[in-house]
């Protein structure tokens, strides 16, 4: 009887395969450890991302600004930061020495609501007037020396992300008394 043995192949027939079995790659421990490194930047970049999303960096942010004259002082409360689909509120504050003589008209910047949808403005304007750069809203004479507005928007989904610029004006006899301008970002 004779017995056959048989040398092991150095073929692969893992899934039916028979390729060839080679050896693996020399690397080189600094090509090793480059390649750690940027495993571990990419994780650590990516946590930075997730922390900052969690504590609200990404989102809305408001600001205050604010400005005097002709016995007007006006203050707006603005969406410093925003992204789109988010609420983009405006708070208007205005006061006049000795209360207010009739109604209040206040102009706001075309370029400016062009990037928001407005839901509402409380308290709703007797008038609206739009010219090619302003949306110009009158409202009754408040009672007392103070008129506050709440602009209701958010950002419009497919506007362009970026700096927007604003300005709202307290109109006296059609010119500005009190005038304040500010920058919103928009992120993608």
């Amino acid at each position: 009887m004779s017995v056959t043995t048989e040398e092991p192949s150095s073929t692969s027939t893992v899934a039916g395969g028979q390729d060839e079995l080679g050896a693996p790659l020399d690397v080189s421990m600094r090509e090793l450890r480059r390649a750690r490194t940027w495993r571990r930047l990419i994780l650590i970049l990516l946590l930075a991302f997730l922390v900052l999303g969690a504590l609200n960096f990404f989102g809305l942010r408001m600001a205050k600004t604010s400005a005097s004259g002709n016995g007007y002082q006006l203050e707006v409360s603005y969406p410093k930061t925003g992204r789109p689909g988010i609420g983009a509120p405006l708070q208007i504050q205005i006061q006049h020495d000795n209360g207010f003589q009739g109604p209040v008209t206040v102009s706001m910047s075309n370029d400016y609501l062009d990037v928001l949808d407005v839901r509402s403005i409380q308290p709703s304007p007797s008038q609206t007037t739009s010219t090619d750069k302003a949306q110009i809203w009158q409202f009754n004479q408040p009672p007392g020396d103070t008129l506050s507005v709440s602009v209701s928007a958010e950002f419009e989904p497919d506007e362009h992300p970026g700096s927007h610029d604003g300005t709202i004006s307290v109109l006296d006899n059609g010119k500005p008394a009190a005038q304040v301008q500010f920058r919103t970002w928009e992120a993608p």
